[in-house]
């Protein structure tokens, strides 16, 4: 009896054994690999960018070769005035204490405030495509009150936040996107940009590898910084990417012409302004809209210098 017992107790044990062989190791195993993956996930977090040191002034040398444009008179397109409206973050702050953060944040419901005050107010939402052949007077019945959103960086909010937004008022944006920063902490997963890409809403640009200020750089660096951006976006999206966008809004005469070399078409700056021309089509002005919305935000759209 004792003996029958005991090969009782070890038959019992050693199912215990099996059991936790194939039922718990495995899960611990996935545990582990989880845990080990979120590590890794965070631990490639990016630095908060800081965004408050924007140029602001059109480069001197970008401006000499503007000036010294000669040649036969050619009578250019009109100016176009479009405001190009520029976000970064679009949440709900989390951490009071985040200066930086909180100065570049668009409160959500105001976001939806600012469209539906402007789309009362007459204003049709285009991308820099749309845009670029009404500067090259190849566009005959252009909107009279056209309007651009640009989102900058490519933030998980604009899937999470902006787009549900942009799908409800039915109207377009454009999205610049540092390739080197998807599927990093609070930057967009792949397959979120790849879903955004197929909405006909959004337009998806490039804005360099790693976000770094252009103005100065070596030629090789910038041309790998501008040039491969748009390859790898290309491949991953099986879209043409023809609008660009300067990290802080820094470029120089070099940074235009990489630019141009690399296929895009137009390229958005930091300047401040609300007339674009064929001339300035490589550094498009832009406007912070802040918190203003009704009609404070028309007053602001309605000046003439910034």
């Amino acid at each position: 009896m004792k003996l029958s017992a005991r090969k009782k107790k070890k038959k019992i044990v050693k199912s215990r054994k099996k059991l936790f062989g194939l039922f718990f190791l495995p899960l611990l195993a996935v545990l582990l690999v989880a845990v080990g993956g979120y590590l890794y996930y965070q631990s490639r977090a990016i630095p908060e960018l800081n965004e408050e040191n924007q140029m602001t002034v059109l480069p001197a040398d970008v401006a000499t070769v503007l000036g010294a444009k000669t040649g036969p008179k050619v009578t250019s397109p009109a100016p176009i005035r479009i405001p190009i409206l520029v976000f970064h973050y679009v949440e709900y702050p989390q951490d009071k204490n985040d200066t930086i953060r909180i100065s570049l944040t668009t409160i959500p419901s105001i976001l939806e405030a600012q469209i539906e005050t402007l789309k009362a107010a007459g204003y049709t939402f285009i991308t820099p495509s749309d845009l670029v052949p009404a500067l090259n007077g190849k566009v005959k019945n252009f909107p009279k009150k056209p309007i651009i959103l640009s989102f900058d960086d490519g933030y998980m909010d604009l899937y999470t936040d902006v787009f549900p937004i942009l799908k409800q008022e039915k109207v377009k944006a454009v999205t610049y996107i540092i390739v080197d920063f998807l599927n990093r902490p609070n930057f967009l997963f792949s397959f979120q940009l790849e879903d955004l890409a197929k909405s006909p809403l959004i337009e998806i640009g490039a804005h360099t590898m790693d976000h770094v200020a252009l103005k100065g750089m070596s030629k090789d660096a910038t041309w790998y910084q501008i040039a491969q951006s748009r390859i790898d976006l290309q491949k991953e999206l099986h879209l043409p990417i023809t609008s660009f966008a300067y990290p802080y809004g820094s470029f120089d005469q070099q940074t235009i012409d990489l630019v141009k070399q690399a296929g895009f078409t137009n390229a958005v700056s930091t300047l401040p302004g609300i007339k674009d021309t064929v001339d300035n089509k490589y550094y498009l002005y832009r406007l912070h809209p802040g918190y203003l919305t009704g009609q404070e935000l028309l007053n602001f759209l309605a000046q003439d210098k910034f």
